[in-house]
């Protein structure tokens, strides 16, 4: 899989799903759909950044997301962090550990 994100220099893009003009799909949605997925995970940085954008742009393509809130780190400039889990709750992503995912 290739997704491309971020390759153009007049969008700065944060999401793995769509770039920052809101229209144009980086193509990861439907390759998930076709394969069956339902559900995505999500680890990395930034939290409050690019994992946030991925997981609001994931559950507007209709999946089930989960951050897995250890396996990922934050910026946090001037509350950023607080407003990026409030948007993704908003959204109906959930939140998880490591060690609640792996029993």
């Amino acid at each position: 899989l290739i997704a491309r994100k971020g390759y153009r220099r007049e969008i700065d893009s944060y999401s793995a799903f769509c770039e920052a003009d809101g229209a144009t799909l980086t193509g990861l949605a439907g390759y998930l759909r076709e394969r069956g997925f339902r559900r995505v995970f999500l680890a990395g940085l930034a939290t409050d950044f690019c994992v946030a954008y991925s997981a609001v742009d994931a559950r507007k393509a209709g999946f089930e997301v989960v951050v897995i809130e250890d396996a990922c780190r934050a910026i946090d400039t001037g509350g950023s962090l607080a407003a990026a889990w409030e948007r993704m709750i908003d959204a109906g992503v959930a939140k998880a550990t490591s060690s609640e995912l792996l029993g």
